[in-house]
């Protein structure tokens, strides 16, 4: 049998006694548990509650990695972010959120207006569906980014509920909370300037093991408040829909697609930065 000492690297086990120290782990403490098998059979039962209270176990990240993850997008996609924009980062990144359901993440928008808001959503959309790969991503046709031809005139199909006019390219550090609104009347009832657009998408691609772990219950499915779609086949009013991140429990698959923002369902939340 496989010890836990020879699984563990020399990084994980430095990564380990960095954060009992960083959240008030003392010297005096390990050596109680190292001490004492009583104490120590104690602490590693009482883990496993611990991590279902936290909502199955938390999805922090450390800055390093979510700038490596954001390196290798910025590498695999050909976005084009700079150096000076990782010095920026790393220098100016805020401290983890507290609260299970705060995630630290970024703002990555592309272009200006009406194009930028196109290929911001066209770039995060592809990240996902590189990230989860073939098979575990299932798109749907209805959702657009740009204008098409609906009965021989253009129709657009996404904008941002702030106005296309507020989206300037940017990329910077965001605090958002995901697991808000989801008692409420509608989307529309709680939707508002702090609604979560394409930083919904970010956060998707940046944390594909809590997209994973989605069950609709403990965590919820995601509306991307922030942005608006209008789907012109479907006959009603236009923009009647919102963008939600959608995973399918059965076939393990993850969807980036359209609801309704009437929609009342507790089982997905309406995310939103955190001011």
């Amino acid at each position: 049998m496989t010890s836990l000492a020879s699984e563990v690297s020399i990084t994980q086990s430095a990564e380990f006694f960095g954060r009992f120290g960083r959240f008030g782990g003392t010297v005096e403490q390990l050596a109680l548990l190292l001490g004492d098998d009583n104490l120590m059979d104690q602490w590693v039962q009482s883990i496993p509650g611990l991590i279902d209270a936290h909502g199955r176990g938390s999805y922090e990240m450390t800055i390093d990695a979510q700038l490596a993850a954001l390196r290798r997008a910025n590498n695999e996609e050909q976005w084009g972010l700079t150096e000076e924009d990782f010095t920026r980062l790393t220098s100016s990144a805020p401290a983890w959120p507290k609260g299970r359901s705060a995630y630290r993440s970024f703002r990555i928008r592309f272009g200006e207006g009406d194009e930028g808001v196109a290929r911001t959503f066209e770039a995060h959309y592809a990240r996902i569906q590189h990230v989860f790969g073939e098979g575990r991503f299932w798109p749907w046709e209805r959702l657009r980014s740009g204008a098409v031809e609906y009965k021989g005139e253009p129709v657009e199909c996404l904008r941002l509920l702030n106005g296309n006019h507020t989206h300037h390219a940017v990329v910077e550090w965001i605090v958002a909370d995901c697991n808000t609104n989801r008692d409420r009347e509608s989307i529309t009832a709680v939707r508002d300037t702090h609604s979560l657009a394409d930083e919904l998408l970010v956060i998707a691609w940046m944390f594909p093991d809590m997209i994973r772990a989605i069950d609709y219950d403990k965590l919820p499915g995601l509306f991307a408040a922030g942005y608006e779609v209008n789907v012109p086949e479907s006959g009603g009013k236009a923009w009647q829909d919102v963008v939600v991140v959608h995973f399918r429990c059965g076939s393990r698959q993850v969807s980036v697609r359209a609801s309704g923002r009437s929609n009342d369902d507790s089982g997905l939340s309406v995310p939103r930065l955190r001011e």
